[in-house]
């Protein structure tokens, strides 16, 4: 009965970090993005030097929570997200307006498709 007790409390405990990882991957990537967005909205009225510092602090917040995110999710994808906010940096730090509105459009699009890689279906699993 012991063991029983104790593979049920085991898997309720597993079950229970999934879901928050899952919800606190979801919470990071909905605030990552709007941060993004705020970014890009800055880049279309002229404000670059305000836009930088936006993005700074998305990347900042990123940076922080890289621990968490190298143990849910593949370091591909990091790395990808990791080169998209270089390339943003790099593009304001440039003047070049359009490329900081494309990179935070491709940015913006990889953080909103991170909680959907992580959903529990067989496509994940196969």
């Amino acid at each position: 009965m012991k063991r029983l007790v104790t593979a049920v409390v085991l898997l309720a405990v597993l079950v229970g970090v999934c879901i928050g990882c899952r919800w606190e991957l979801a919470r990071l990537a909905d605030a990552l993005s709007a941060e993004v967005e705020t970014f890009s909205m800055l880049t279309w009225e002229g404000n670059i030097t305000q836009a930088q510092e936006t993005l700074l602090a998305a990347r900042e917040g990123w940076r922080s929570n890289r621990t968490l995110l190298g143990a849910v999710l593949p370091h591909t994808e990091l790395d990808e997200i990791e080169r998209l906010f270089e390339a943003a940096l790099q593009a304001a730090e440039n003047g070049d307006l359009s490329e900081c509105r494309m990179q935070a459009a491709e940015l913006r699009a990889l953080l909103r498709h991170l909680p959907e890689r992580e959903e529990p279906s067989l496509a994940n699993i196969f």
